[in-house]
């Protein structure tokens, strides 16, 4: 597919907004992370959420605020960085 270029862009002017949005969830959500739970999805390789909503796997599916929860838990298990289930 050839683009115009008003419609490149368009799209490069669209991408750039898209991760712009995306970086300032991405922020929130790592702040979130540390004050939680003391590390974020990267640090206990938490593949759940890397793929279901940070774009591991290309699109995104999402997963609920309990579903994130679980599988920051497990990670952090996995990785040996969890002492104790945190209460939320």
């Amino acid at each position: 597919m050839k683009l115009s270029k008003s419609q490149l862009q368009d799209a490069l002017d669209g991408l750039a907004a898209a991760n712009n949005r995306a970086l300032t969830h991405r922020n929130k959500i790592m702040a979130h992370c540390l004050a939680v739970y003391g590390v974020e999805p990267g640090d206990v390789d938490n593949d759940a959420f890397i793929d279901s909503v940070d774009g591991g796997c290309g699109a995104c599916n999402s997963m609920s605020w309990y579903e994130f929860h679980l599988s920051m838990e497990n990670a952090m298990w996995d990785a040996g960085v969890c002492n104790d289930k945190t209460n939320w």
